[in-house]
């Protein structure tokens, strides 16, 4: 009886072990895109992966998706996406575009296509040029009065 509670035990701790069977994994699993829609339009604004390395280029992309049946037209500048890395405190760290006139681009979306209308793409360094330390941030994206709120980590 005593070696079968030995061997019950090492089993359930061995078992216990696995990563597949940690609860708190399926709770950390940060989403890679956020979507929302407004009138015909589903807009998504996602990452390539939720880590990045404090040396890597941040790179999200904002899509468009037509969910009508007829083509779409949007006029968008660069400027009407702005976007921002915060930390848990709230400071923002880095932040784009730079606030400059933008020309307005017509963009046609056919029925049930997808286009990508802005991307991001940078080093990830704060305002004054200085690298990003290891750490949970918040990316956001705002367009059109829509606010999208991916969390992400640097190491």
């Amino acid at each position: 009886m005593r070696y079968f509670i030995l061997a019950l035990s090492i089993a359930l701790i061995i078992n216990g072990c696995k990563k597949n069977s940690n609860p708190v994994a399926s709770v950390t699993n940060p989403a890679l895109s956020v979507s929302q829609t407004s009138d015909s339009m589903q807009y998504t604004f996602a990452i390539p992966r939720t880590v990045f390395g404090i040396h890597d280029t941040l790179s999200a992309s904002f899509t468009a998706f037509n969910q009508s049946a007829e083509p779409e037209t949007l006029m968008i500048s660069e400027g009407n996406f702005q976007w921002s890395l915060k930390n848990d405190s709230g400071r923002i760290l880095m932040w784009g575009p730079a606030r400059n006139p933008y020309p307005l681009q017509r963009i046609i979306i056919n029925s049930h296509q997808s286009e990508v209308i802005f991307g991001i793409q940078q080093a990830i360094m704060d305002t004054s040029g200085a690298p990003v330390a290891a750490g949970s941030y918040v990316l956001q994206g705002l367009y059109d009065s829509m606010l999208f709120t991916l969390d992400l980590s640097l190491q």
